[in-house]
């Protein structure tokens, strides 16, 4: 039995740079959502929003001139479509195949190929027409990361909605998977046409583009300011000049803005094999680099939390 979303979800893990997949875009992730990640199914455990009304009692603890209502999510204009793809996968040009003759593509809205390669799954992810839902870009995470309640948890400051989706997991055979957008032979919506008729194949069309694939999940940059071994870690102060931890390079940074209080997050899950299952050829006592530095950093900052 394959564990196709926990696959997939890895996959694209590693294809972004600091954003997670939803392997069911019907149901969105929403923008300023905090929770923590299922270390076994990959899947995002909403905990709350920020903007719900009992998050403000939270907000007048630190801050009680700060309202969230004052501050609504803001969404981006319409980008060009977005495709994704893992290790293994090949964009290609659209070629028709014998069961294309019964299709229109000339007024598709999308078409491509995918080539995958043997011996290992990849993923894609296509979003038609998507758009940049997110956080205010001000001082709305400054306040955030002076609420302890959300230390150790993930924030999500931004969501990808889109019109429509396509979500690909292959198999571990070369092929070549076809995908188009056409319009529906029915009313004014579109649909999805493919060769593929694998389980794995994912697709959806929402009018109103509340469909969500794709979010940032951020959590605090534990910032270390000791200058004696020992020392306590106060909060940081707004352009104090602090050091990060040693497993982050010892580099000296400044918070020139709310931004570099935030990192995109590690999170947490064993590495998998290519059915997406905890793969075995790794020790159990084996730790990637990347989760030891945040396993170390998070452990030295968060001890007085």
């Amino acid at each position: 039995m394959v564990r196709a979303e926990r696959k997939y979800v890895d996959l694209m893990r590693q294809a972004t740079i600091g954003s997670f997949a939803n392997w069911d875009p019907e149901d969105p992730i929403k923008v300023g959502s905090y929770g923590r990640f299922d270390t076994d199914t990959t899947r995002f455990t909403v905990l709350g929003n920020i903007y719900d009304p009992e998050f403000q009692a939270l907000l007048d603890a630190v801050d009680g001139r700060f309202t969230m209502s004052d501050y609504p999510p803001e969404l981006d204009p319409v980008e060009q479509d977005k495709i994704i793809t893992s290790s293994g996968a090949r964009k290609q040009p659209f070629a028709l195949g014998p069961d294309a003759k019964k299709e229109n593509f000339k007024k598709a809205s999308f078409r491509m190929n995918f080539k995958f390669l043997s011996g290992k799954r990849s993923a894609v992810l296509i979003m038609h027409k998507p758009r940049l839902h997110h956080i205010p870009r001000n001082k709305v995470l400054d306040v955030l990361y002076r609420i302890p309640e959300l230390n150790g948890l993930f924030i999500v400051p931004s969501v990808y909605k889109c019109r429509a989706w396509t979500i690909y997991l292959s198999s571990k055979l070369e092929e070549i998977v076809s995908v188009a957008l056409l319009p529906s032979k029915v009313g004014f919506d579109l649909e999805w046409w493919s060769n593929s008729n694998s389980d794995f194949l994912r697709q959806g069309t929402d009018k109103d583009g509340f469909a969500s694939p794709l979010f940032c999940a951020q959590q605090k940059l534990p910032l270390i300011r000791r200058y004696m071994r020992g020392m306590p870690t106060p909060d940081p102060d707004p352009g104090d000049q602090l050091y990060v931890a040693s497993a982050a390079f010892d580099k000296l940074i400044a918070l020139a803005d709310s931004q570099y209080s935030w990192v995109d997050g590690y999170p947490g899950w064993e590495p998998v094999d290519e059915d997406g299952y905890d793969d075995p050829i790794w020790e159990d006592d084996y730790e990637p680099p990347t989760a030891r530095v945040w396993r170390r950093t998070m452990c030295k900052s968060t001890a007085r939390w």
